[in-house]
């Protein structure tokens, strides 16, 4: 199959994929070596999102205080839901991709969510040095490596996961005399702008 899809231009092939359902595109990643290069890189997947960039009916939100900064979701036509027991927040949202925040056996947990491809990862959060604080989070994308990365915060700890790494970048102050170094209004979300291909906060 990699031989004769070495014959086509590959911007021709390029091109059709592009135009491709995402359904049909998690099909062709199993044709062949290429394609599966192809569609995994994160330039295909930018021009992929603009080319078929419409509204998805998946989420139902109860907006309850206008104070809390986090809607409660109800999941609609979704076959995997048993995947999100637990998952009662949607945190943030970047390129398709939702951050959702829960309670699993009394314990925060958190996972991505992309709808157009139906996949979830869930996210083993590092363990607090202090337990009785409840954690904030935080979704963007780093612009020079196009990786997803998400914020995880505590008074006196900080972590960043990273989607190309899937894993975690802690830090840690252990000096409690001192007043905590990590505010957790850093990572509220206040509301989102979109700007040449930039995502800001406020």
């Amino acid at each position: 199959m990699d031989d004769y899809v070495a014959n086509f231009p590959e911007d021709i092939v390029n091109e059709i994929l592009l135009r491709c359902p995402v359904k049909s595109l998690l099909r062709f990643k199993c044709a062949c070596k290429i394609w599966y290069a192809l569609i995994k890189t994160p330039k295909f997947v930018q021009q992929h999102l603009k080319k078929n960039c419409s509204p998805l009916q998946l989420l139902i939100y109860n907006i309850g205080d206008a104070l809390d900064d986090s809607c409660p979701m109800t999941l609609i036509s979704e076959e995997n839901s048993q995947t999100f027991l637990g998952m009662k927040y949607v945190i943030g949202y970047v390129d398709g991709l939702f951050l959702m925040e829960g309670e699993i056996n009394s314990a925060t947990c958190c996972a991505l969510w992309n709808p157009a491809t139906r996949e979830v990862r869930s996210l083993h959060l590092p363990s607090p040095i202090i337990n009785y604080y409840s954690p904030d989070f935080g979704l963007g994308i780093d612009p020079l490596t196009n990786d997803y990365k998400v914020v995880y915060f505590l008074p006196y700890e900080a972590a960043v996961y990273s989607c190309h790494r899937d894993s975690w970048r802690v830090f840690k102050i252990e000096d409690f005399d001192k007043p905590p170094p990590f505010d957790k209004k850093m990572c509220r979300t206040y509301g989102t702008a979109y700007l040449n291909g930039n995502y800001y906060r406020r």
